[in-house]
């Protein structure tokens, strides 16, 4: 029953860091400060990706399963979970560029809205009198 429940959290917390992963970077729009953990999240999904490593999460989800005495899942946990559930069969690889994708368009945001801040704050600097 124990492993199970680690099992489930290990499920809870990959799914939380994968929403992290295509959502923080927009989320640093608001708190600038959680670029640097979406930063060290995107470098090390980009890793997994193009090396083609197991995810020690999945991997700790599955030994949580097997201690459990279940049956574990063949793959990823994204090939496990999402593919064919929420995007398409197979289209696991457009779902990657997608993501991808996304944390480019929020880093570009984040660098705009960035410099249009420190602007202001030079602009409202020159125009206080000291």
């Amino acid at each position: 029953m124990a492993w199970r429940l680690l099992a489930d959290v290990m499920l809870i917390l990959h799914a939380a860091f994968l929403l992290f992963f295509v959502l923080g970077g927009f989320l640093a729009w608001r708190w600038p400060k959680v670029v640097w953990a979406h930063l060290a999240v995107a470098v090390w999904s980009l890793a997994i990706v193009v090396i083609d490593y197991d995810c020690p999460l999945t991997g700790a989800e599955k030994y949580f399963l097997r201690r459990g005495g279940e049956d574990v899942y063949a793959g990823g946990y994204i090939n496990h979970y999402l593919d064919g559930t929420i995007w398409p069969e197979g289209a696991t690889p457009v779902a990657e560029k997608v993501g991808f994708a996304l944390i480019v368009i929020s880093y570009v945001g984040f660098f705009v809205l960035r410099s249009r801040s420190r602007r202001r704050s030079r602009v409202a600097s020159v125009k206080s009198p000291t």
